[in-house]
């Protein structure tokens, strides 16, 4: 009798061990504003979650890049930016706080996006798929010059937001905008049929939001901070 119901206990203990994932990102989507003249840095912290050694191994899967821009991905180390994927060591319960992506805008305003995969690479049905975005601009004083700049960038208001919100695009480029939450998970997603068009974010609980505004292909065109207000 005992036996009987001590057999399928410990295969419902293999399943259940067998399904925890070996590590853990702290978010899947991370972005960060800079100057031109200098680093942005955007980083999630990844952590072993067993207590043995696991093997894992990161790869870029897309990068879009504007022009003149570098990009350099750090694990224990930082790398070239000709360094497309590489295998690490995480300890028993260790904690990188800063697994991070490097942009080098080079004097260029611009934009830059990362996709990068991070696996065990002895399960590698165990992956997380992480965002790495920034976003540069000159100084405050290039940018009172240089106001037509300034215009043509998309941009959603009200912000705060309380029961919707809308997007000022003036060259038309944005045809997506996602909405995520302050841990990277997406919220909502919406397609831009007009502009001046009221898309409803009533759902949205009260907090701060990550939006990302693509255009037709996918690209992100920019990223907003917004919060959400509740009456």
């Amino acid at each position: 009798m005992l036996r009987n119901i001590l057999i399928p206990l410990l295969l419902l203990l293999v399943i259940y061990v067998h399904a925890q994932s070996s590590f853990h990102v702290s978010s899947n989507y991370t972005t960060k504003q800079g100057r031109i003249d200098r680093e942005v840095v955007t980083s999630v912290v990844l952590r072993n979650l067993t207590q043995r050694d696991v093997e894992m191994k990161w790869e870029v899967k897309k990068s879009n890049l504007s022009q003149g821009w570098q990009v350099v991905v750090c694990d224990h180390q930082c790398y070239t930016s000709q360094v497309n994927s590489k295998n690490f060591k995480l300890k028993p319960n260790e904690i990188i706080h800063d697994f991070k992506v490097a942009f080098r805008p080079n004097g260029k305003e611009g934009s830059g996006n990362l996709e990068i995969l991070v696996y065990d690479v002895n399960d590698k049905d165990r992956s997380e798929t992480i965002f790495f975005n920034a976003t540069a601009q000159g100084s405050q004083n290039s940018m009172i010059g240089n106001i037509s700049k300034e215009k043509i960038a998309p941009k959603i208001f009200p912000n705060p937001a309380i029961e919707y919100i809308q997007l000022k695009d003036d060259n038309n480029t944005v045809k997506l905008i996602e909405i995520y939450n302050v841990v990277g998970r997406k919220m909502q997603k919406i397609a831009v049929n007009n502009v001046g068009e009221k898309y409803d974010v009533s759902q949205l609980t009260r907090g701060m939001y990550m939006a990302r505004m693509l255009d037709s292909k996918g690209h992100i065109v920019r990223t907003q901070r917004i919060s959400k207000n509740n009456p």
